[in-house]
């Protein structure tokens, strides 16, 4: 089903299914063949749903699964940051939706309710010469799903389990393309604004962490998020390093641990 949308530039054009291997392969085929930015693929469940580093997404029935298309007018070097809007979009529809629930962003891409994964962000971009053809993404948000799969159920959370009752789909997703386009719009023109809200909604800020940097693993604290968009550690050696976004995933988190 294709549904045309007026008002939000990033919700241009919807295609709805009920099943797809990944929303992610059908807009990067739709984005190949000129397809606008504001293109979005929202489907109700997916058989191959990706995440970072090729992780499977779990993406059953009652989540919120879609891709959008984007064509930003910057360089490569600003992608990174784009996980992070994602990721604040998420959290400020939540927090409108359901106040009462305490949702944050951990970096560099997820959204979380006492440290229980709610949602998360993919991008995928193709480049060339520095330049920003176009990227797509990929948003999932645990909406009305009632169990999961060990292990992940150690993990993961939804909607519908902090709240009880179900949420509709219909109402988040309005929400949440008004947070994102708000985002969108604040991103390109004052990342500084940005960046506090960043640290407003953080889960890390001061936590013990472990986390992996390509190949290596690196047990910090959390000193802050640089303009960027990368990680500032403070190693237990007591020097200082940043991690980029694209490269780094938070793995634990210690809660008042201190060395």
């Amino acid at each position: 089903m294709i549904i045309t949308k007026k008002g939000i530039s990033l919700c241009k054009r919807i295609y709805r299914f009920s099943s797809v291997e990944s929303t992610m392969k059908i807009a990067s085929s739709l984005a190949k063949e000129g397809a606008p930015e504001g293109t979005v693929i929202i489907a109700e469940e997916q058989t191959k749903g990706k995440g970072r580093a090729g992780h499977y997404w779990f993406s059953p029935k009652g989540g919120l699964y879609l891709s959008v298309i984007l064509r930003p007018l910057f360089s490569s070097s600003y992608l990174s940051k784009l996980s992070l809007m994602g990721a604040i979009g998420i959290v400020k529809s939540i927090r409108e939706i359901a106040p009462s629930l305490p949702s944050k962003i951990r970096w560099p891409n997820d959204a979380v309710i006492e440290k229980r994964k709610i949602g998360g962000v993919l991008l995928e971009a193709r480049r060339e010469n520095n330049k920003v053809c176009f990227v797509i993404m990929g948003i999932g948000v645990n909406l009305n799903i009632e169990e999961f799969p060990f292990p992940l159920s150690l993990t993961a959370t939804s909607l519908k389990k902090e709240l009880g009752h179900s949420i509709s789909l219909k109402d988040f997703l309005l929400t949440l393309f008004e947070k994102l386009e708000d985002l969108y719009s604040s991103f390109q023109k004052d990342f500084p604004s940005f960046l506090e809200e960043i640290y407003l909604f953080s889960s890390l800020m001061g936590e013990q962490v472990k986390l992996r940097n390509e190949n290596e693993e690196l047990n910090g604290q959390v000193q802050g998020i640089d303009e960027e968009g990368n990680l500032i550690l403070r190693l237990e050696s007591g020097l200082q390093k940043r991690i980029s976004p694209e490269k780094g995933f938070i793995v634990n988190e210690f809660s008042n641990r201190r060395w």
